[in-house]
């Protein structure tokens, strides 16, 4: 779609020159000023789509115009590399963005190899575990091959798991996705991956 004053005075300048025109000539024949014609092909005015399209027929040219979806950014592993914060208490990751990551792919599990492709280049040992292990679950709930960058990131070690009692901890271990647990990370599938059914767009 045409949005911009450099593109409409593109779009004049060619057409009157396609059609071997003055400036003169055009304004007469599109029944707008000289000024205009003049102001447009300088980029110092940007015409309604009504006009341009009665000086561009008077140059001989139609005007079309299309749409097309804008651009959004793919959501990414990669992109939540930082998605911690770090207190008194110690690193506590962003559950609440990992779990829109994991919702988004419930929704679009065509877009999970992308998603997890890219190395997330975390800066802390945590995020750099968990955020791998959580590429490996993906992977192999979606029997796509574990992207290669997961081979190099760490292990816990000691295990890093949410505070709570004995067994609210003995729980999350007993839930937790063989893919945390291999990173040395103790978190229960549920922190981070919801009921599919209850994932709505």
């Amino acid at each position: 779609m045409l949005t911009t004053m450099k593109e409409a005075q593109t779009l004049v300048a060619e057409a009157r020159k396609t059609a071997a025109l003055s400036l003169r000539e055009l304004a007469r024949l599109a029944g707008v000023s000289f000024t205009t014609i003049r102001r447009v092909e300088a980029g110092d005015m940007d015409p309604t789509v009504g006009m341009l399209r009665r000086i561009l027929a008077a140059a001989g040219e139609d005007l079309e115009m299309t749409t097309r979806p804008a651009d959004r950014p793919r959501p990414s592993l990669a992109a939540l590399a930082n998605a911690c914060t770090t207190g008194a208490a110690g690193e506590r990751p962003d559950w609440t963005a990992l779990r829109a990551l994991n919702d988004y792919l419930a929704l679009h599990p065509d877009e999970t190899a992308a998603a997890i492709a890219q190395q997330p280049h975390a800066k802390s040992r945590l995020m750099r575990a968990l955020l791998a292990g959580i590429a490996e679950k993906l992977a192999d709930d979606h029997d796509l091959g574990r992207p290669g960058w997961t081979w190099t990131a760490p292990k816990m070690t000691p295990e890093w798991e949410l505070p709570g009692t004995p067994r609210m901890r003995a729980d999350r271990r007993a839930h937790a996705p063989r893919q945390l647990l291999d990173r040395g990370i103790v978190v229960d599938e549920a922190t981070l991956w919801r009921d599919r059914a209850t994932v709505s767009a």
